[in-house]
């Protein structure tokens, strides 16, 4: 009868495994992963009978025989070594010979390999002078202590004596090292109640803090340990706390801080490469693209396999408009770490919003989120892209859904809000199911606090056109005709309705009419003969507030300064239709009507003009744009127009000339 053979290579196998095993302390523990994904083992480091949370994993490679004497040869794929580039702890390489009866060893961190090329396979030569048989176990327990103390910012990690821990700091440091952050906090916040002062600690909780995004605990914590003894690698700490907490947050003062640690760090380790990233972040935070791609680029020289870095030198030139570069700088990216999902995240923005393929920037932005579960926490930006991809696709309600998940965990991000009132404004006569969103939507926010926009786009998705309903609306929500009523615009022939786009931008005219307050042309229109009226002020305001608001929307309609400047003269066109409330209902002698029409015809042409240039100057500065030729040369024609409309305004109210009808 003919039994089954067992395959040399699985005997071989065997043996293999088996030698690296007897090769290191009993009291080490070896895990096999369960899936072949690169890593054979991982070792668990324990320290006097007590697991440290220390690890390394092993590559372990066997051959029959030997083919050179100095070095034994072993080939690795590029998505190996891609792997071993992303992992915490250090990857031994080991290379058993049967034929030697021997393993030999090399840290993979040492062997300075380039994984931005193309190629699929790597030889890697491990010297036979690093026998397995005699390794020193120490040295072992050492080499992994600093790449953890560099990799988990604790300097100090040699100090910690494991064997004299309690258990409630074997889980804390347990779970710190294994990455389980939020386990780590709660255990590191129970330790510090009875060892105030204990730096380490301080460090690890900060640290912990920073990677759970609570910077503002992180920052506190740190600033504890710094009081206390101040190390390097401290202030270290805290510089990438002030970086991730000013970029998310926006705020200058804590980068600048940061910028000038890291200028110091760096001024002291030229080649670091952690530390050119860092301080390129922080510029690139603070919008010195520039400067941040230098620092970038010296970072990738040192170690041309940080992904980040390749990652964060492409969103540089995406600020720069380099979309190429850009995107050959996500590749290098992925290239070393496949399922690096910020790369990924922003490959597919680019893709979608620079190249027009939606499709493809779609599917990467969705593996992007399939890898790493938490992409949006401190990333709300994702939501809008998302949404953005979708409204190009046609795909109108996975649009909605995106937007709206990003607002029920970011309600008041501005990018959000600002998309979802667009695909509104876009929809809502298309689709019945929007313009009942839209107007929820809208009544909400105005609810929440008083937006003129919103206000805006709830009169127009209502559709509603009833000037007492709109002007009990306006009076309502803003501050602009507080002391008015509607039949005072009816007086002057103002039509609501006709000026209701000056919600669009009117909490941008606010901030420029603080600049230049209506009562600076009292003096052109103060008189001997009356008082002016707190509602005359309100129908000009009104008429200047929707001059502005209509510059505002011929800029976004990319429209030119001349241009802009027309669209402001043709409504200042409106303002001596305020004449009606200028004046008061009172019979005024000959004389007093005389000198009544001669100084406004002259002074109220006068507050127009200025109105006029004072609003083309601001607009034109705020915007960037080239002052137009109208700023110092009225167009003839809208001048005599207006000086017309005083004119007749001026008698209309005051009946000081006979009209043709009347002589009739």
């Amino acid at each position: 009868m003919s039994l089954p053979n067992r395959h040399s290579t699985h005997v071989l196998e065997t043996e293999s495994n088996k030698y690296f095993e007897n090769c290191f302390p009993n009291e080490w523990f070896i895990d096999k992963p369960g899936h072949d994904y690169g890593i054979d083992f991982v070792v668990n480091l324990v320290s006097s009978g007590e697991v440290t949370g220390l690890n390394f994993s092993v590559q372990l490679k066997s051959t029959k025989k030997r083919l050179n004497k100095d070095f034994v040869s072993v080939t690795l794929k590029h998505s190996t070594l891609s792997l071993f580039n992303t992992r915490l702890e250090p990857v031994l390489i080991i290379a058993y010979v049967q034929e030697d009866k021997e393993a030999y060893w090399y840290w993979y961190n040492d062997l300075k390999i380039d994984l931005t090329s193309s190629q699929k396979t790597y030889r890697i030569k491990v010297p036979k002078t690093n026998k397995l048989s005699e390794i020193d176990t120490q040295s072992v327990f050492e080499y992994v202590e600093n790449v953890f103390s560099i990799k988990t910012f604790i300097e100090d990690i040699n100090q910690l004596e494991y064997g004299q821990m309690s258990n409630l700091e074997r889980l804390a440091w347990k779970s710190y090292f294994t990455g389980n952050y939020n386990d780590a906090a709660f255990y590191l916040k129970k330790l510090l109640k009875s060892n105030r002062g204990n730096t380490i600690l301080l460090e690890a909780l900060s640290y912990s803090l920073y990677q759970l995004f609570n910077y503002k605990d992180a920052l506190h914590f740190i600033n504890g340990a710094i009081s206390i003894s101040g190390t390097p690698n401290q202030k270290l700490i805290k510089a990438c706390i002030l970086v991730e907490d000013g970029i998310q947050n926006g705020i200058k003062s804590k980068l600048v801080q940061a910028k000038d640690l890291f200028s110091q760090f760096i001024l002291n380790f030229p080649n670091q490469d952690d530390y050119h990233y860092n301080y390129a972040n922080t510029l690139n935070g603070l919008g010195e693209n520039n400067k941040a791609l230098s620092h970038y680029k010296k970072c990738l020289e040192i170690n041309p396999n940080h992904f980040q870095a390749w990652k964060n030198l492409g969103s540089v030139y995406y600020h720069l408009k380099s979309h190429d570069k850009e995107l050959k700088c996500y590749d290098k990216a992925l290239t070393i770490n496949p399922n690096l999902p910020q790369a990924l995240f922003s490959k597919g923005i680019t893709l979608s919003h620079i190249f027009q393929k939606h499709k493809e920037g779609l599917s990467l932005m969705l593996k992007s989120i399939e890898i790493e579960e938490n992409t949006f926490n401190n990333y709300p930006i994702g939501y809008y892209w998302l949404s953005y991809v979708h409204e190009k696709l046609g795909k109108l309600k996975e649009s909605f859904k995106w937007i709206n998940l990003g607002l029920d965990q970011y309600p008041e991000n501005i990018y959000l809000l600002k998309f979802k009132l667009y695909l509104f404004t876009s929809y809502w006569k298309d689709f019945s199911w929007v313009k009942n969103e839209a107007v929820s939507f809208l009544e909400y926010r105005l609810e929440v606090r008083t937006n003129f926009e919103y206000l805006y786009h709830l009169f127009i998705v209502k559709e509603i056109k009833d000037e007492k309903v709109i002007f009990n609306l306006l009076n309502q929500h803003t501050p602009l005709i507080k002391t008015n009523t509607i039949e005072i615009f009816k007086k002057c022939r103002i039509s609501i309705t006709e000026h209701l786009s000056f919600l669009k931008y009117y909490e941008q005219y606010i901030s420029f009419r603080q600049q230049y307050p209506l009562s600076g042309y009292t003096t052109h229109l103060i008189s001997d003969f009356y008082n002016i009226s707190s509602e005359f002020w309100d129908v000009l305001d009104l008429i200047f507030a929707t001059s502005y608001s209509a510059a505002f929307t011929g800029f976004h309609n990319n429209e030119n300064s001349e241009s802009i400047a027309q669209t402001i003269l043709n409504w200042l066109l409106y303002a001596p239709n305020s004449i009606f409330e200028l004046i008061p209902n009172k019979k005024f002698l000959k004389e007093e009507s005389i000198l009544i029409v001669s100084h406004n015809y002259l002074e109220f042409s006068n507050v127009v003009i200025r109105e006029f240039g004072s609003q083309i100057g601001y607009i034109t500065s705020l915007l960037e744009l080239d002052k137009p030729d109208s700023a110092e040369h009225l167009p003839e024609k809208w001048f005599d127009i207006l000086k017309e409309r005083i004119l007749f305004n001026l008698n209309e109210k005051l009946q000081l000339f006979e009209s043709e009808n009347d002589q009739n």
